[in-house]
């Protein structure tokens, strides 16, 4: 099957060193368009997330990569959408515990998930 000249040729095309970028850009996309933020809530926000970059002492900034902000933009998007749900916690019943009981971290619940 060949390609049409477009899909190979377009300079406006996004361009992804690593396929954690490309995945990051399709989820970012992907959420836009189920409707769980406006697209121009994310460029807002990118362009923010970029300007927080320009503005610190260069000694602090490390280097220039496009994709860090745009991971650090869907993260905070994430977080004001509440898209990710808390993980369900259960006791050694495989029963689930409200999240204001929940036991402290620094004690682990052993579970038998092979039943």
């Amino acid at each position: 099957m060949k390609l049409h000249e477009t899909c190979t040729t377009d300079q406006a095309a996004p361009q992804f060193d690593h396929e954690w970028q490309r995945r990051a850009f399709g989820l970012a996309l992907a959420l836009s368009e189920f409707r769980h933020y406006d697209w121009s809530e994310f460029q807002e926000g990118l362009i923010a997330t970029i300007g927080e970059w320009e503005a610190m002492p260069e000694s602090e900034r490390g280097q220039w990569q496009y994709y860090d902000h745009w991971v650090t933009t869907l993260d905070k998007l994430v977080d004001r959408h509440e898209l990710l749900t808390a993980p369900v916690l259960t006791d050694a019943g495989d029963h689930a515990i409200p999240h204001d009981h929940a036991i402290p971290h620094d004690h682990a619940i052993p579970h038998d998930h092979d039943h």
